[in-house]
C-alpha cells in the first residue's frame, strides 16, 4: 500500500496524511506489544513500512516523535528503535532521521533520582546504535558528549560504551587520516578521564570498554601503557565490581599484548638480554659513524686550509684540527649515550636501514619491559585478591595467573601456588551452571590446574605427553612450603578421584622414583614420591601394586642417603593402613578400617633402620616422625617395636639406662635414679627425647583408636544380641542341649564385656584410666623411665647449652603432659616458666601450642592460668605472636576457652606491625561476631584494656580498633541502646582525661537511630557533664546530636528529645568550662583532626579488604 502513488488518490496532503496516519497508528500500537517485538520477520516488515513512509510521505517529524515517546515509555523498544534508525540510515537515506533523534536526545537532561526509566532506555538505545550505525553517531557526538557530565550515571556509562564502539569503528577505517587519528586520541583521553568517575558502575563500564577496545584488531601500542597503569590503580578500588572488571581488563591486556617477536613470552631476563644486545649493537654502530664523520671533517678542514689559508701559521692550523677532533669525539659520545638518537646522514643505505631496524627493536623491547614491570607491580595486589570473599574477584584473579604463567611472566608461579589453598573452599552444589561463578571457586581451580599441567598437547605423541605431564606434576613440588604441599595434596587427590590423571602418568612417576641407571637429581626423585603419595590418597593400589619398590628405594640405600626421600616414602606407606587425614565432608563413622600388619613384615625392618640412622642430619627428625607414624598406623603391636627402638637409642647415651635382662620387656623400675653424664652427646640425647616424645603422642592416638574400635564393636553387637534374644523367646520349647549351644556362642561376647565393660561409658573410663595411670606411671611402661629424665633436662637447659636439644626437650615435655593430668599439673609451672624465660622463639611457640593442647585435654588445669595463654601476644617475635593468635582463635571459636575480659589483648593485634597478625586478628573478630553477641558482651572490657594500664594503645590506634569493632553492633538497635547506657555509667568511674575522650569517641561511633537511644543519652548526661570541659569530649557529643538529627525522617518525639538534649548539653558545657556562652562549638585541635583522618583511612582500607 505504501508503495502506491497515494497522491493520485487524495487531492490534498492533509487527507493523504490522515489516511496514512491510520496505518501508522496501527503500527505504533503493534510495537507497543512485546510479543510482536520478538517476531523478527514482523519487525523487519514493520520497520520497512515506516522507512517508506519517511522516504515518500514526509513522515520525519512524526517518526522522530514516535521514536522519542517509545524510548521514554517502553523498555522493550530501546534496541528496536536503534535498529529502525539504522535501517533508515543505511537503506533509505534517513540521515536526517538519525540527526533529529540524536539532537533531541542531546538536548535532554536526565536525573537518576526522579527519572529512572528515561535514562536507562536512552542509554540502551545509544549503545545499540553505536554498534549498528557508528557513523550516524559520529555526526552528532559534539552534542551528545555533554551527557558525560550528566547527573544520571547510566548516561555516563552509556557514553563511555558509545565512545568505545566509535574507537573501534574509526580504527577499522582503511584510510587513517590525521583527523581520524586525532578523533581516536580525543576519545582515549575521555576514556582515561572516566577512570576517576564518582560512581562505581561508570568506572566498571570504562574497564569493560577497555576490554573490548583492546581485544579488537588494532592494538593501540602508544595508548596501552597509560591504560594499563590506570587499570592497575583500579585494582584497589573500594567497589568489588570495579576490582573484578579491573582484573579481567588486565587479563585482556596481557592476552592481547603486541610483543610477540620472541614467541610472546614476557620473561624479564630474556627481554633485558635482547635489549642489552641491541643497545650494544647501536652503540657500536654509533661509534663507527662518529669516527667516520671525524675523519671526513678533518680531511675537509685540511683541504680548505690549504686552498684558502695557505699563509696561516702551523700552530693555528693544529689548534683548529684539535678543536675539530674534540667536537667529533663529543658528538660520538653523545650519540652513544642517547642510543638510537643519532644522525643517519652519510651512511650507506644498507647501514641506515639496519640502524633504523635496530632502533625499532630497541623501542619494542623497552616497551615490552615497561609492560612487564607494570604487571609485576599489580601481582602483589592480585595475590591479596585471591583471598577475597567475593567469588567473582577470586575467579578473575585465577584467570589472570593462568594467563600470566602461559606468557611466562615472572612471579606468576607464586600466584599459582597461592591458588592451591583455594581447594579448601566449599564447593557449590550447582556444578552445571552456565557461568564460572555459579560453578564455584573449587571447580575453577581444578579446571585451571588441568589446563596448565594436565592437558595433553595435540602436537605431541602419547609418550611425550605423558613425560610432559609428569614433569609438570613434579615441578609443582619444587620449593613448595608445607602449607602449599598440603593444599596440593588435596587438589591432586581430587583430580585422581575424578580420573583426571591416567595410569600412564602414574607408571612414569614410578619409573622416575625407581630410576637407578644414572645419577638423578634429588629434587626429581623427591617430587615423584611426593606426587605418588598424593595420588595414593585416592587410590591405595598405587602403594599395594609395588611395595617392594618403596622398600628398595625409599627405605633402602637411596633413603639412607636422602632422608627427605625416606620421609615421603614413610608417608606413602601409611596409606596401606588408612588415609593420613580425614577427607573434607567425610561424616563421622565413615573412616576407613585400619588394616594391621604383623610385626615380622619387612616394612618394619626398613622403618627401624631409618629411625636408627646414625647420620647427623636435621632432616632425620621429620623422617623419624613419619617412620613412627607408619609403625603405629600399620603394626599390630607398634608399642613393642617402639620399645626396642627406644632402647637402642638409649644405648647411645652413656650411663642413661641400667642393664635389663630382656631388651623387649616393658617393665622398668621407675624408682631408679637417672644420672645424666657430662659426656652425653647432645645430638644422641636430642634424638632420644624426640623419639620418646613422639611415641607418647602416638600412644594417645593408639588408645583413642582402640577405644573407637571397641565402641564400634559394641554398637554392632547390640542389634545382633537383641535379634538372638527375640528368636530365643519364640522358641521356648527348645531342648536343653540347644540352650547349651546358645550359651557357648556368647562366651566370646562375655570375654569382651569382661575386658572392656558393657557400656560405652565404661569403655571410655577404662581407656582414660590406662592413659592417666599406666603410660607414665605403670611398672611396665617404657615412657615412665624417661619422664624424670625429660623434666631434669628441661630444668637444666642452660647447663646443656644446646639449642636443638632445648627445642626438642621442651616439645617432648609438652607431649608427655598431654597424657596424664597429674603429670601435667606437677610440671605446668615448669612449662609456664619456659614460656616466660626461654630465649628461643621456637621454644616459646612450641609452649604456646602446648598450652592450647593442654587446654583441650585438661581444661580445668588451665582455668586458673588462662592469662598465660594471652601473654605471648606481646612477644617481640612475630612468629610467636602469630602462633599464639592461631591457638587462641581455635580455642575461643570452638568454645574451649571462655573469654573473661582478655579480648582486649586480641584486639591490640589489629594494630600489629606484621600484616599477617593483623589480618588474622580481623578474621578472628569477624568470626567471633557471629557467636552469640560475643563482641557486644565484651565491649566494655575491651575498651578498658585498650584505654587504661601500662599496655594501653595510643589514641590513633584506639580509634581505628574501635571503629572496626563497632561495625559488628551498629545494626542492632537494642544492643546500641544498652551500650549507650553502659558507656554513660563508665564516665562515673573514670577520672582520666584520656579514658573520657576514648569513651566519648566510642559513643560517637553508635548510630543513634531511635528515640530510645537519644533518651538514654539524655538520661545519662549527669554521668558525663563534668567531662564536657574537654573540647574533644564535647565535640563528640555535638557530633552525636548532629548525627541523630540527620539520620533521615525523624518522629516528632525524637526531635523533641534532641532539642532538649542539645539545650542541656550546651548548659552543661557552659557550667563545666565556667563560661556563660556555650552556644558555639569549640574548634578541633590538630591531634583530633589527625585521629579522624587516620580513622577515615582505616575505614577505606577495611572496605577495600
Amino acid at each position: 500500500l505504501m508503495q502506491l502513488p497515494l497522491g493520485r488518490v487524495w487531492n490534498s496532503v492533509p487527507e493523504r496524511d490522515t489516511f496514512i496516519g491510520v496505518f501508522m497508528r496501527l503500527a505504533h500500537k503493534a510495537m507497543e506489544n512485546p510479543a510482536y517485538a520478538k517476531d523478527g520477520d514482523f519487525q523487519t516488515a514493520l520497520f520497512s513500512t515506516l522507512c517508506v513512509w519517511l522516504q515518500n510521505y514526509n513522515g520525519l517529524y512524526s517518526l522522530v516523535t514516535m521514536i522519542t515517546q517509545n524510548l521514554q515509555h517502553y523498555e522493550h523498544l530501546c534496541e528496536a528503535m536503534a535498529q529502525l534508525v539504522q535501517l533508515a540510515y543505511d537503506e533509505y537515506g534517513g540521515t536526517q532521521l538519525a540527526d533529529e533523534v540524536l539532537r533531541d536526545i542531546a538536548a535532554k537532561s536526565f536525573s537518576s533520582v526522579h527519572d529512572k526509566s528515561g535514562p536507562k532506555n536512552t542509554a540502551r538505545f545509544l549503545v545499540r546504535l553505536s554498534q549498528l550505525a557508528p557513523k550516524a553517531l559520529l555526526r552528532q557526538m559534539g552534542l551528545l558528549i555533554r551527557h558525560l557530565d550528566s547527573e544520571a550515571h547510566i548516561m555516563r556509562s552509556a557514553m563511555s560504551d558509545v565512545i568505545g564502539h566509535l574507537v573501534l569503528y574509526l580504527a577499522a577505517q582503511e584510510e587513517q587520516t590525521e583527523i581520524t587519528k586525532n578523533q581516536i586520541g580525543e576519545y582515549f583521553d575521555i576514556i582515561e578521564q572516566r577512570f576517576q568517575d564518582a560512581h562505581y558502575l561508570v568506572r566498571a563500564k570504562v574497564l569493560q570498554v577497555c576490554q573490548f577496545v583492546c581485544s579488537g584488531p588494532a592494538k593501540f601500542p602508544k595508548r596501552r601503557p597509560k591504560l594499563v597503569g590506570l587499570i592497575v590503580g583500579r585494582l584497589e578500588d573500594k567497589a568489588t565490581n570495579v576490582r573484578k572488571h579491573a582484573i579481567r581488563a588486565l587479563s585482556v591486556m596481557l592476552e592481547t599484548h603486541p610483543f610477540s617477536l620472541d614467541g610472546a613470552e614476557l620473561r624479564v631476563e630474556r627481554l633485558e638480554a635482547s635489549l642489552e644486545k641491541i643497545t650494544d649493537e647501536l652503540a657500536e654502530m654509533t661509534a663507527q659513524t662518529a669516527k667516520q664523520s671525524a675523519k671526513v671533517s678533518v680531511a675537509e678542514a685540511s683541504e680548505s686550509a690549504d686552498e684558502d689559508d695557505e699563509d696561516k701559521d702551523d700552530e693555528d692550523k693544529d689548534s683548529d684540527d684539535e678543536e675539530k677532533d674534540d667536537d667529533a669525539t663529543a658528538t660520538g659520545e653523545d650519540a652513544q649515550e642517547n642510543g638510537p638518537d643519532f644522525d643517519n646522514a652519510g651512511l650507506s643505505p644498507e647501514t641506515a636501514a639496519k640502524a633504523m631496524h635496530l632502533q625499532f627493536q630497541q623501542r619494542y623491547y623497552r616497551d615490552a619491559l615497561y609492560f612487564v614491570y607494570q604487571l609485576q607491580e599489580a601481582q602483589p595486589i592480585l595475590l591479596q585478591l585471591l583471598g577475597s570473599t567475593n567469588k567473582g574477584e577470586v575467579i578473575e584473579a585465577m584467570d589472570y595467573f593462568v594467563s600470566a604463567v602461559r606468557f611466562r611472566v615472572d612471579g606468576a608461579q607464586e600466584g599459582i601456588r597461592r591458588m592451591s589453598h583455594l581447594v579448601w573452599t566449599p564447593s557449590t552444589s550447582a556444578t552445571d551452571g552456565s557461568t564460572e561463578e555459579t560453578r564455584g571457586v573449587r571447580a575453577k581451580l581444578l579446571d585451571s590446574y588441568m589446563q596448565l599441567y594436565l592437558t595433553p598437547s595435540d602436537r605431541l605423541s602419547v609418550s611425550e605427553n605423558t613425560s610432559r605431564i609428569t614433569r609438570n606434576l613434579i615441578s609443582l613440588t619444587f620449593g613448595a612450603t608445607l602449607a602449599e604441599l598440603t593444599s596440593l595434596e588435596e587438589l591432586i587427590r581430587t583430580l585422581m578421584s575424578e580420573d583426571k590423571i591416567g595410569a600412564l602418568v602414574v607408571d612414569k612417576l614410578r619409573s622416575v622414583y625407581a630410576y637407578t641407571k644414572q645419577q638423578l637429581p634429588q629434587a626429581q626423585r623427591r617430587g615423584a614420591i611426593i606426587i605418588l603419595g598424593m595420588l595414593a590418597q585416592a587410590s591405595r593400589a598405587i602403594v599395594t601394586d609395588d611395595i617392594d619398590m618403596y622398600l628398595r628405594i625409599g627405605l633402602g640405600a637411596y633413603g639412607h642417603e636422602d632422608l627427605v626421600l625416606a620421609k615421603y616414602t614413610c608417608m606413602i606407606l601409611q596409606c596401606l593402613g588408612s588415609s593420613r587425614a580425614k577427607r573434607p565432608g567425610q561424616a563421622p563413622g565413615q573412616e576407613e578400617e585400619i588394616k594391621r600388619l604383623p610385626m615380622t613384615n619387612p616394612i618394619f625392618d626398613g622403618l627401624q633402620r631409618i629411625l636408627e640412622e646414625p647420620r647427623r642430619d636435621p632432616e632425620w627428625f621429620p623422617a623419624a616422625e613419619q617412620a613412627l607414624n607408619a609403625i603405629y598406623a600399620l603394626g599390630e603391636k607398634p608399642d613393642a617395636l617402639a620399645a626396642r627402638i627406644v632402647r637402642n637409642q638409649a644405648k647411645l647415651v652413656q650411663g642413661l639406662l641400667p642393664k635389663k635382662h630382656d631388651d623387649d620387656a616393658m617393665d622398668v623400675d621407675t624408682n631408679e635414679t637417672l644420672p645424666v653424664s657430662s659426656l652425653v652427646d647432645p645430638w644422641d640425647l636430642t634424638r632420644l627425647l624426640f623419639v620418646v616424645g613422639h611415641i607418647a603422642i602416638k600412644e594417645i592416638v593408639l588408645l583413642e583408636s582402640v577405644e573407637a574400635e571397641l565402641k564400634r564393636r559394641k554398637s554392632d553387637e547390640q542389634p545382633q544380641r537383641k535379634k538372638r534374644a527375640s528368636q530365643g523367646a519364640k522358641k521356648k520349647g527348645r531342648k536343653s542341649n540347644a540352650m547349651q549351644v546358645d550359651s557357648d556362642s556368647d562366651d566370646g561376647d562375655d570375654e569382651l564385656n569382661q575386658i572392656a565393660g558393657t557400656t560405652e561409658d565404661e569403655i571410655g573410663d577404662i581407656v582414660s584410666a590406662i592413659r592417666e595411670r599406666e603410660l607414665l606411671f605403670g611398672s611396665k611402661s617404657v615412657l615412665a623411665l624417661f619422664a624424670p629424665l625429660l623434666v631434669h633436662v628441661c630444668h637444666n637447659l642452660g647447663k646443656f647449652g644446646d639449642k636443638l636439644l632445648a627445642v626438642h626437650a621442651t616439645a617432648a615435655l609438652a607431649k608427655f603432659m598431654c597424657i596424664s593430668s597429674s603429670f601435667c599439673e606437677t610440671n605446668l609451672p615448669l612449662l609456664l616458666a619456659l614460656l616466660q624465660r626461654a630465649k628461643s622463639p621456637a621454644i616459646r611457640s612450641n609452649v604456646a601450642i602446648a598450652l592450647g593442647d593442654i587446654t583441650v585435654c585438661f581444661n580445668n588445669l588451665i582455668g586458673e592460668n588462662v592469662h598465660y595463654l594471652y601473654g605471648p601476644l606481646h612477644d617481640t617475635d612475630p612468629r610467636v605472636k602469630k602462633t599464639t593468635l592461631m591457638v587462641l582463635t581455635h580455642l575461643i571459636l570452638n568454645g574451649m576457652v571462655k573469654v573473661k575480659g582478655q579480648l582486649g589483648e586480641m584486639a591490640k593485634c589489629l594494630e600489629d606491625k606484621d600484616p599477617r597478625v593483623a589480618d588474622m586478628a580481623r578474621l578472628f573478630f569477624s568470626e567471633l561476631s557471629t557467636k552469640d553477641n560475643a563482641v557486644y558482651n565484651n565491649l566494655p572490657d575491651i575498651i578498658s584494656s585498650l584505654s587504661m594500664g601500662t599496655n594501653a594503645v595510643n589514641e590513633e590506634s584506639f580509634a581505628r580498633i574501635m571503629k572496626f569493632l563497632f561495625d559488628f553492633i551498629k545494626e542492632k538497635d537494642r544492643q546500641t541502646d544498652n551500650v549507650v547506657e553502659k558507656l554513660c555509667q563508665r564516665f562515673r568511674n573514670t577520672t582520666d582525661e584520656r579514658q573520657s575522650r576514648d569513651i566519648a569517641f566510642c559513643m560517637a561511633l553508635l548510630p543513634f537511630k531511635s528515640e530510645r537511644s537519644v533518651r538514654r543519652l539524655l538520661d545519662g548526661l549527669p554521668c558525663y557533664q563534668d567531662k564536657l570541659a574537654d573540647s574533644r569530649v564535647y565535640k563528640h557529643f555535638v557530633d552525636i546530636a548532629h548525627k541523630a538529627r540527620t539520620q533521615g525522617a525523624q518522629k516528632q518525639e525524637t526531635k523533641t528529645v534532641l532539642d532538649e538534649y542539645e539545650l542541656k548539653l550546651k548548659e552543661a558545657r557552659a557550667k563545666a568550662t565556667g563560661e556563660d556562652d556555650g552556644d558555639e562549638l569549640l574548634g578541633v585541635d590538630k591531634d583530633d583532626a589527625q585521629i579522624q583522618s587516620q580513622v577515615s583511612q582505616y575505614s577505606d582500607d577495611e572496605e577495600m579488604a
